[in-house]
């Protein structure tokens, strides 16, 4: 009993190995269509990745076809997610059939475990072919496919023996499992072979049970936090601004937003946003002093100006400078302040690729530094 039990298990546990479902036999019982499930991932994919096993997808729905175009269609999601889409295949007549896969992004198709197209990469929507002798009848499918940026296009076709053009595959030739519970959970997923973590390199995809999450983020407010800081009941936002994308280039974009009413609001609409400064030069930290508004900005620390009162700062003041030759990686971390001080950080210089500079271009660069915060000494 315990050697059949043993042999149970292997046998079991060799089956699982397989990623790609393996060819339909004697299927339980069969709806019209075809499985989507989408797993929305922390990062921008670059290829077709497992997901790591025990992830619920994000959504998980019956659809007619694979032919799906836009965020309707992927339930919503507008980047950054993987797709598999499963199915039973139904073959009409045995022959030559040719597939063919329209994407944007990558994307891939098996069937019967066996991979038929590889359209794998970061591209546009663009086709691709591949031929396969089947046997009429049923034939397990399964299209993977990703999505980092732009459009969302999936397309899978087919031309049968003996016809001269290509055409969706139709949904009486696809079929599921009838009656399947759909489970699905929200917040980020992972692949397999990732290095970074939830809060370390990825979205954080739960939360200690001792704290209630509440989304305050009012529509269309996705800035670069730089820095975060209470001034009373207001957040105060510190922000990189916009990013030309030339490292040449110290940007001057940076600015401070109030979001008004964080403490109490139970949903975006109670938020109300206010732009209270700008033209700050890729600015790494915040903090509030006497009522005073500090930053960190990449070659010096200033203070911000509101000569009218009016609770928008129009200009500010250098406190104090240090060492910064103009590299892209000079940045200024921090800001922390403690019995008439601020505390904070210099990155060193590198070079484009993430070598670091040698020589760096300035002394004492890698430093800690403690300012007064009255005679700006360091």
């Amino acid at each position: 009993m315990l050697r059949r039990l043993a042999l149970l298990c292997g046998l079991v546990a060799l089956l699982g190995v397989a990623a790609p479902i393996a060819a339909a036999q004697n299927p339980p019982p069969q709806e019209p269509g075809v499985t989507q499930r989408v797993f929305q991932l922390g990062r921008a994919p670059s290829s077709i990745c497992p997901i790591k096993t025990g992830q619920t997808p994000n959504i998980d729905v019956l659809k007619p076809t694979i032919d799906w175009s836009g965020d309707a269609a992927f339930g919503g999601l507008t980047q950054n997610f993987v797709v598999h889409a499963i199915a039973n295949l139904t073959v009409p007549t045995t022959g030559q059939y040719t597939f063919r896969l329209n994407s944007d992004d990558g994307s891939e198709l098996f069937i019967d475990n066996q991979l038929v197209i590889d359209h794998d990469g970061l591209h546009g929507a663009e086709d691709k072919d591949g031929e396969l002798q089947l046997t009429a009848g049923m034939h397990a499918l399964r299209v993977n496919f990703i999505e980092a940026g732009g459009d969302q296009e999936l397309h899978l076709s087919w031309r049968k023996p003996g016809d001269s053009a290509f055409s969706i595959v139709p949904n009486t030739a696809l079929s599921t499992d009838a009656g399947v519970v759909r489970v699905t959970a929200p917040g980020t997923k992972e692949c397999e072979g990732d290095v970074d973590s939830p809060g370390d390199g990825l979205p954080l995809d739960g939360l200690n049970p001792g704290y209630d999450l509440v989304n305050l983020r009012p529509a269309g407010f996705e800035p670069k936090v730089t820095g975060l800081e209470w001034n009373g009941d207001d957040l105060l936002v510190l922000t990189w601004g916009d990013d030309d994308g030339d490292p040449s280039r110290t940007t001057a974009a940076g600015g401070v937003w109030k979001p008004t009413g964080v403490k109490t609001a139970d949903d975006p609409s109670d938020v109300t946003r206010t732009k209270i400064a700008e033209g700050l030069r890729e600015p790494m930290g915040i903090k509030v002093v006497d009522g005073a508004i500090y930053v960190s900005e990449k070659m010096q620390l200033s203070k911000l100006v509101d000569a009218d009162a009016n609770g928008v700062y129009e200009g500010k003041t250098k406190v104090a400078d240090w060492p910064f030759d103009g590299n892209f990686h000079e940045f200024a971390f921090g800001l922390l302040y403690k019995d008439g001080f601020f505390y904070m950080n210099l990155s060193v210089s590198i070079d484009l690729g993430g070598a670091t500079t040698v020589p760096q271009g300035s002394n004492d660069r890698g430093m800690h530094l403690k300012i007064n915060k009255d005679t700006g000494a360091v």
